[in-house]
């Protein structure tokens, strides 16, 4: 599989946490936030893995560059949204992965199995990783274990990370979000959810970040 981890954010929820630091960058319990995306990837067989860049691209790029080995940068002059961050890379089925997670080390145990249901279900076009047992709800699933989208009765939090199939963005334009596209992967009946047990705590805003942070 490919890696693309999302890094390409202004970080406005963070406030002034972020004026001279990107969101990735900002630490956490002793690491950078995106070092918890790296080390959950290292034990998976991977192709490439692509970071995207926009704010602070410069901070990013010299963090890799100094604790990472062959990781390829995706610069965006221009910030091209959540879906047109993921097709400018886009060469193979790809594992997709949010910066603002504590991911737990545990975690890649079912990345790897619902890579596995990915890869034996070829009806699925997307597959999002989520998790029923939470306080916060923002999916629906249905029995079949599609995902309604939008999602009127939501009965499940998105974790964070998908998996998307190659080539189904081909139509989309350079520049887009990615809930256009599930909007669009729900109504063909291809979007799907993998529900995991594992809870990655999301930190999206200051408040949390600070919650968290020490």
């Amino acid at each position: 599989m490919d890696v693309l981890i999302l890094a390409a954010g202004l970080g406005t929820r963070m406030g002034d946490l972020t004026k001279d630091l990107p969101k990735p960058l900002l630490p956490v319990k002793g690491k950078p936030l995106i070092d918890y995306a790296f080390n959950l990837i290292e034990p998976l067989q991977t192709k490439n893995i692509f970071v995207n860049t926009h704010y602070h691209a410069d901070l990013i790029q010299s963090h890799i560059s100094k604790n990472y080995e062959n990781i390829k940068i995706s610069f965006e002059p221009e910030i091209l949204g959540t879906g047109g961050g993921i097709k400018k890379i886009h060469q193979n089925d790809l594992l997709v992965l949010n910066t603002d997670n504590l991911w737990q080390a545990q975690f890649t145990q079912e990345i790897k199995s619902a890579w596995d249901h990915f890869q034996n279900n070829l009806n699925i076009d997307n597959l999002l990783l989520t998790r029923s047992k939470s306080d916060f709800h923002d999916l629906e699933i249905l029995p079949n274990q599609s995902i309604q989208f939008p999602s009127n009765q939501c009965n499940a939090q998105f974790q964070g990370c998908h998996f998307i199939r190659q080539g189904v963005l081909e139509n989309y334009p350079d520049k887009f979000n990615i809930p256009s596209y599930w909007n669009n992967c729900s109504k063909e009946n291809k979007l799907f959810s993998f529900m995991t047990t594992i809870e990655n705590t999301h930190i999206g805003t200051k408040d949390l970040y600070l919650k968290y942070s020490n």
